[in-house]
């Protein structure tokens, strides 16, 4: 019924993918990653509605995956799976760091762009238009922004560090699932494989930065006495080494070392058969 990716192909199209977002125009890095930002802020509000009004929060983390399946279905831009795929793409050599960087940075802010717009939207509605308090969906964001920034100041370096683990487990699962998002071709192989690891992370409560992004801008809208320090160093720093942690390392990396022989041989016996030139009769080489 649903198709299949062998891991060695599997990490040949991961490597390729990494080639084709290294060359994509900032625009587009922008345009992407704002609208993983604003899908995911969306998606992150309903898992809250849900867990407050159910009193059972793991529905809330087993609805919160659509947000994450309409990235990969629409090919768009989340900064967390781009470390893995970007790992991969440096340890064959068909990107540079600086492609690497660049995409990061552009993606990410245009993650964070979109979370904020989101988190502008969701905090008007839930005043109802500034005329009321939060209500109990805005008073629990409110309370995950302070647990995710003052909480983790108030802790010092272990808040720090817990912080960097956290957001390593995360991006485990979230890479995990943007490598599944790759297994199938098929929508519903793509749904289906991608939806667990998703809704593990949510679960165990661990730490995305996107989703961060959107819990800190959103309790700071409503009120919460959140500063810019809380929110960057004490939050968006360590998660983000977290992150990069467990995508670039323990998935991208990981897969990769047992798989990278047959992706280079693959990769070599293609670009000899597909050579391209340029105007110069020069062949053109992998992005730098």
């Amino acid at each position: 019924m649903f198709d299949y990716t062998a891991p060695a192909d599997l990490m040949t199209a991961t490597v390729k993918a990494g080639e084709t977002k290294a060359r994509l125009s900032i625009k587009d890095l922008l345009i992407r990653g704002f609208y993983s930002g604003m899908a995911l802020g969306v998606a992150t509000t309903l898992a809250v509605t849900v867990s407050v009004q159910s009193g059972i929060p793991f529905l809330g983390a087993a609805l919160f995956p659509w947000g994450f399946v309409s990235i990969v279905i629409f090919g768009m831009e989340l900064v967390t799976g781009n470390f893995a795929i970007f790992a991969a793409a440096l340890w064959a050599g068909r990107v540079s760091w600086n492609s690497t960087l660049r995409n990061w940075l552009w993606v990410y802010l245009g993650n964070f762009l979109g979370c904020l717009l989101a988190a502008l939207m969701i905090s008007y509605s839930l005043t109802n238009a500034g005329t009321i308090e939060p209500n109990a969906v805005g008073e629990q964001i409110m309370n995950i922004a302070l647990a995710k920034s003052v909480a983790v100041r108030e802790m010092g370096l272990n808040g720090f560090t817990l912080f960097i683990v956290r957001g390593i487990v995360c991006n485990f699962l979230v890479c995990m699932a943007a490598m599944f998002g790759m297994v199938s071709k098929s929508v519903p192989g793509k749904i289906l494989t991608c939806w667990w690891p998703i809704m593990a992370f949510v679960a165990l409560g661990m730490e995305h930065i996107v989703v961060n992004m959107f819990f800190i801008l959103t309790g700071m809208a409503l009120g919460a006495p959140i500063t810019g320090m809380d929110m960057v160093f004490w939050d968006f720093l360590p998660v983000t080494i977290g992150n990069i942690i467990g995508g670039g390392i323990f998935i991208g990396s990981l897969l990769y070392f047992t798989h990278g022989s047959r992706v280079n041989a693959t990769l070599s016996a293609e670009s000899a058969v597909n050579s391209v030139f340029d105007d110069d009769g020069q062949s053109v080489r992998p992005v730098r």
